[in-house]
């Protein structure tokens, strides 16, 4: 079983993110937030927008995360040089810029997310997921109306989402426990999402509770080597 699940990591996509933010010590917090989330790995850090640019014409990068304010070529000059040259990478400015003026900007040029600092843990995921989800719905073949909704709304949807979600149950929680069902698809227990996701056991539980009660997931009693039940969970 551990043979399988470790395949199943080791072909698990992985994405490309680079950094760009001329701070070694916020870099190095944003390197730590992105590796949170195993789909994604950092591959490369420029303290500057030219570095960025350079290695951008060398090797393929599926996200970007990086601030406005930057010596040479700043942030708003680089997201206009990456479209100019239709380069096929998604953006998340985070950064202390607010003027309107430079936040319209970016906008315009198709900036996936824009986070003012400081930037939390929650935040930084939230940002991350919508890459992530956005990622999936484009490699649909045609795409329907509900997933234009989700790709042009999304923090709309996604709050009404949260909405439906019974009370103390956060969106971010619910996606990270079901995410582990998307990398493994064997059956599990609580114990061992619990190790997976960091999550206290209690609260995986409660939503495990949840989503079986939905339809979401499936409970069922397996009986293991040595005749000892225990109830395990897999995605329907």
């Amino acid at each position: 079983m551990k043979d399988k699940i470790d395949r199943l990591v080791t072909i698990m996509e992985k994405f490309n993110v680079m950094i760009v933010e001329d701070d070694f010590r916020v870099s190095n917090i944003w390197k730590e937030f992105t590796h949170t989330l195993p789909e994604f790995q950092v591959v490369f850090e420029a303290r500057n927008g030219e570095d960025a640019l350079n290695y951008l014409k060398e090797k393929p990068v599926d996200l970007l995360i990086m601030d406005v304010y930057m010596p040479d070529v700043d942030g708003v000059q680089m997201l206009y040089e990456i479209r100019k040259q239709g380069l096929s990478i998604d953006v998340i400015a985070i950064t202390a810029a607010r003027e309107p003026q430079v936040v319209s900007r970016m906008v315009r040029m198709g900036v996936l997310d824009y986070i003012i600092k400081p930037c939390v843990l929650e935040r930084y995921q939230q940002a991350l997921t919508r890459f992530k989800e956005t990622h999936e719905i484009l490699k649909k073949g045609e795409l329907e109306q509900k997933d234009l909704d989700r790709l042009l709304h999304w923090s709309y949807t996604s709050q009404n989402e949260s909405r439906r979600l019974p009370k103390g149950m956060q969106e971010l929680t619910m996606k990270k426990i079901l995410h582990c069902f998307d990398q493994n698809p064997y059956a599990r227990s609580a114990e061992e999402l619990a190790k997976s996701t960091g999550l206290s056991l209690a609260t995986v539980q409660r939503y495990l509770r949840y989503l079986a009660e939905s339809g979401k997931v499936k409970k069922e009693l397996i009986y293991g080597s040595q005749g000892r039940p225990e109830h395990k969970y897999s995605k329907i």
